[in-house]
């Protein structure tokens, strides 16, 4: 276990509320309880994992009444004797007692440092700990679900199931160079179908980073089209809530307007966007506003380009680029038709049309499959998902190695050369679960980490 001084922080959210926790971290843990706490007992007596009722003091005074808990190594979340103190939510009363906590022998944890703690002390690897900021960021109950089950190691033990087929390849080469002098052949259709196979499995687990990004960050997607099209009522039909003003006065939307919903289980980021027309010269907020608009949708993973069925046709004023997918939304289907069809350029183009009344609510359970089919929702997927970048450089890098090494072998290139290949792909195997890394890497990893976590 590593060695380290010891940290505190308050553990929960900013805020007044009904109940708060210090988290305390090192080898004075307990020390700092017999400080900081008035208890019967003295905390080098606590049984371990047990809340005991106590009076929190700082400066000498009680401040509060109310529960500590000592954890003691290895069996704590860092891997180190843990002092939690569970208070009243009071925001002046916390930091009165992360003040005595200090005094009496910590430090100010920095961002992400227990879970830093954890992952050194052998307790998480790194995919377990981005998965710990994961969960306590996601927005939707699927999401959680799936950032449990990476907390829990799902993604770790299927890397680890083809690290190990990795290592039998590399075993197999290294048993051909050391026996080389005895007219032990390289079996290149052996040693092919095996990297090629794994190189396969690799690319449908860089696959995943799409879904994976999305449940965690949510998928964008931009409503845009002329003005009084009825985006800000889509918005706020899909929101089911009154988000965005509507009227019937051209330019009313002047800036970008963002709601989270979820649609099964995926987390959506619906971004109401000004009308885009021709007419706005002069007006200068409302030119800033179609100028947003336009940077927005380019931005986004989905375009909704939203047409008005009961005036005559007019072309979308944008459409993405070819990169982005594109949903067509025939709005205001209760009022009387001035068209029937949108062009077969269009349709062909979208990944659906649907034909919906913001108003009445027609087709908006048919738009919100369509907005999900499109997040690629694969709740029932057996491949643990990636979900940062960190993760997926490193498998694409390890895809990449044995590309090389099934070209080395196809070449009759010899054992060894063929087995530099593979071992650099289990180089950076371990980049993703930490068992190679760099404290650079280890920095970029948690310094995005709330404190106390």
């Amino acid at each position: 276990m590593y060695e380290f001084d010891t940290i505190a922080a308050i553990a929960t959210a900013a805020g007044a509320g009904a109940i708060g926790v210090i988290r305390v971290s090192g080898p004075a843990a307990s020390d700092i309880a017999r400080a900081v706490t008035g208890s019967a007992a003295d905390p080098a007596t606590w049984p371990s994992h047990k809340l005991v009722r106590v009076e929190v003091l700082a400066a000498g005074r009680r401040i509060d009444d109310g529960l500590a808990v000592l954890m003691r190594a290895p069996r704590s979340y860092s891997g180190e004797d843990v002092l939690e103190l569970h208070c009243h939510g009071s925001p002046a009363a916390l930091q009165e007692i992360l003040r005595a906590v200090l005094a009496a022998g910590a430090r100010p944890a920095d961002a992400g440092e227990f879970t830093k703690r954890a992952y050194l002390n052998g307790k998480l690897d790194l995919a377990q700990a981005e998965a710990v900021m994961d969960l306590v960021r996601c927005r939707t109950p699927t999401a959680a679900v799936r950032a449990a089950d990476q907390l829990s190691g799902a993604l770790s033990r299927h890397l680890a199931e083809l690290r190990d087929r990795l290592v039998g390849l590399k075993s197999h080469l290294e048993v051909l160079i050391d026996f080389s002098d005895e007219d032990v052949d390289l079996e290149p259709g052996a040693v092919i179908a095996e990297a090629e196979a794994l190189r396969g499995h690799f690319a449908a687990l860089s696959a995943t980073y799409r879904s994976g990004r999305i449940y965690r960050d949510g998928l964008r997607v931009a409503l845009v089209g002329r003005p009084n099209v009825g985006k800000s009522s889509l918005l706020n039909a899909l929101a089911r809530a009154n988000r965005a003003i509507v009227t019937d006065i051209p330019g009313t939307t002047r800036d970008v307007l963002e709601e989270q919903i979820d649609i099964g289980g995926v987390p959506i980021v619906v971004v109401d966007t000004a009308g885009l027309r021709d007419g706005a010269a002069g007006d200068r907020v409302e030119e800033l506003g179609i100028e947003r608009a336009r940077t927005t949708a380019a931005a986004a993973d989905l375009v909704i380009a939203v047409l008005d069925r009961s005036v005559p046709w007019a072309e979308p004023p944008y459409l993405p680029d070819a990169e982005q997918r594109l949903i067509l939304a025939i709005n205001k289907v209760d009022l009387p038709a001035a068209w029937t069809e949108a062009p077969r350029h269009l349709v062909d183009r979208a990944a659906a049309a649907i034909a919906v009344s913001a108003v009445a609510g027609t087709g908006l359970p048919d738009l919100e499959v369509a907005i999900a089919a499109v997040a690629g929702r694969s709740g029932q997927d057996a491949t643990p998902p990636l979900t940062n970048t960190r993760q997926r450089d490193a498998i694409d890098k390890v895809e990449r190695s044995l590309a090389d090494a099934v070209v080395a072998a196809r070449s009759g290139a010899p054992a060894d050369i063929v087995a530099v290949d593979v071992q650099l792909a289990l180089q950076h195997l371990g980049a993703v679960t930490g068992e190679i890394t760099s404290d650079d890497v280890l920095d970029a990893v948690f310094r995005d980490f709330c404190l106390g976590k």
